[in-house]
């Protein structure tokens, strides 16, 4: 089923494609028939047109931002509901958010240059500002609602969430709890000018270090460390910081509103002096990080966004720290062998004599091959090696396993397991096993008639951002195909906590990732198969809309 709203005329303005989906509304490229310019266009979701509540803050956050005129706020330029729905048209900002911005250094393990922090940290603080002197607390200061222009604009959206101090406040707001104030935790009435810059403290302390203050699997068990647990020290995490900086960023982070910074401009103030205040570190390895704060270094570049490329492939987090420690491992693997010598070389000088020429066969064949039994791979476990066989072997046990690889198989039937549910429209992958396991571990490949890899492959990578990286038990991810809803998307009960994590293709648009659709892609496919750190562990049927999934 196509979008209804693409191709139709608002007003004066065309919607023309997706640009993306939130909580409550739908944002589109559009084009301005009249002036000729591009805008975005935000549709309240059909779910929420019914309810007066929903509807009405989206036409106050409208009103509201119509008024202001910022540099580093999002403009308003026309809003209506003659058409049966609510919609509003504003700026349309050609780069990505700020999500995404640390999300690419984050994969490549860098953190953005200072001088980006303090530019970037202006603009908000500036908007905040203006905001709080409107008498509007945002009540959702995240990076995703931190806009990046290619031409170098940083701009402050998404006021759905908003309190206008003089209309009073809606108490079940909650906010994003990895960048929610310890007061807006417990209530969301409670919040002042200041929970804005607690949030906003959190993601400068994110840009300065690689990672947030507060994670955990549970978003309930976040927001509890935000109101109860002093934040990680930054210099924990970067020891390139100074201790100037651990101040500030610790003092935007206290837990009562008093005590904190009381304006944007006097935390960047405060920011910006204490990074002046010391000489740029020397380029040096940090120091092993806590566990789940990703590896970073520096990156001195200026971060233009245009050339910012996100990375075809991430190796799982544990596989490459297996990598790292068999590298610090060589020296014992020297010592054994010394040792393994020295034995051999006493053994010789006693009994060389009496060896003959021939090795005796139990060096050989001792152990068959037939009767190797496998270690079963873990998660910190490196891709299976191909294994020499010595050509004394008979023939029969060296036959290629072609034939194995082409058979699915449960590999791990003792293992942690997972489950698929997919229909035409969606995808939904549910961790049943109490095991956390990288995301970045899975890759899912449809096959062809022949049981061969097509081009329609999506890898688990794709589902991490900055606060997810694993799958707890009874909480799910899920794909998507935007446009198309017949039949709808899927929502299992067994998702108990919830999805962490969407990825969302357009029905007209879809590329190579969509791999368990008979309406897309490869068209004779019948099965797709799942792969664990390069490993097949499944091979599903298309057809059957349910398969589980045994990984180590």
């Amino acid at each position: 089923m196509n979008d209804p709203l693409i191709g139709k005329q608002l007003a004066n303005f065309r919607v023309e494609r997706l640009l993306g989906q939130g909580g409550m509304a739908t944002v589109y490229y559009g084009w301005d028939v009249k002036l000729h310019r591009s805008v975005a266009i935000k549709v309240l979701d059909k779910r929420y047109r019914k309810h007066p509540a929903y509807a009405t803050r989206f036409v106050n956050e409208a009103r509201m931002m119509a008024k202001w005129r910022h540099e580093n706020i999002i403009q308003i330029y026309y809003a209506d509901d003659a058409q049966g729905f609510s919609y509003y048209v504003m700026d349309y900002v050609d780069g990505e958010d700020l999500a995404t911005f640390l999300d690419s250094y984050s994969y490549e393990r860098k953190l953005i240059s200072t001088d980006e922090v303090l530019r970037i940290g202006r603009a908000i603080a500036s908007a905040l500002d203006y905001a709080h002197r409107q008498g509007v607390i945002h009540r959702d200061v995240k990076p995703s609602n931190i806009l990046l222009s290619k031409d170098g604009r940083v701009l402050l959206g998404d006021f759905g969430m908003a309190l206008d101090v003089q209309d009073g406040t809606q108490g079940n707001v909650f906010g994003t709890p990895h960048y929610i104030s310890p007061e807006q935790a417990r209530h969301s009435a409670n919040v002042v000018p200041q929970s804005d810059l607690y949030s906003f403290g959190v993601i400068l302390y994110e840009m300065l270090t690689g990672t947030v203050p507060f994670n955990d699997d549970s978003p309930q068990e976040v927001a509890l460390k935000h109101i109860a647990q002093p934040p990680l020290p930054p210099r924990s995490v970067n020891q390139n910081l100074s201790k100037e900086v651990e101040k500030v960023l610790l003092h935007a982070l206290e837990k009562n509103p008093k005590n904190r910074y009381q304006s944007g401009a006097d935390l960047m103030d405060a920011l910006e002096a204490a990074i002046n205040k010391t000489p740029a570190p020397k380029k040096v390895s940090l120091p092993p990080l806590p566990v789940g704060a990703p590896t970073i270094q520096r990156d001195d570049a200026t971060g233009q966004i245009a050339k910012r490329k996100t990375p075809a492939a991430q190796m799982p987090p544990t596989v490459i720290a297996t990598h790292q420690n068999r590298k610090r491992n060589f020296w014992l693997f020297g010592i054994f062998l010394f040792i393994l010598l020295g034995f051999g070389a006493f053994y010789f000088f006693q009994n060389g004599l009496n060896m003959g020429i021939v090795l005796p066969t139990s060096t050989v064949d001792s152990t068959p091959l037939s009767t190797v039994t496998p270690v079963p791979a873990t998660e910190t476990s490196a891709p299976p090696q191909a294994t020499f066989t010595p050509t004394l072997i008979p023939p029969t046990e060296t036959i290629t396993p072609t034939a194995t690889l082409a058979v699915p198989t449960v590999l791990y039937p003792d293992g942690n397991l997972f489950t698929l549910f997919y229909n035409e429209t969606s995808l939904v992958l549910l961790n049943r096993s109490f095991a956390k396991r990288s995301l970045a571990g899975f890759v899912f490949e449809r096959l062809d008639e022949n049981g061969n890899p097509t081009e329609e492959r999506f890898e688990g990578w794709q589902w991490e951002t900055n606060a997810v990286k694993h799958l707890p038990r009874n909480y799910c991810v899920n794909f998507t195909i935007y446009g198309d809803e017949d039949p709808p998307y899927l929502y299992p009960t067994e998702c108990l906590f919830g999805i962490m994590s969407s990825v969302q293709v357009r029905f007209d648009n879809p590329g190579d990732t969509v791999f368990w659709s008979s309406s897309y892609g490869y068209e004779n496919a019948t099965q797709f198969r799942v792969l664990w750190v390069g490993e097949e562990v499944a091979r599903c049927e298309i057809e059957a809309g349910v398969c589980e999934i045994y990984i180590p």
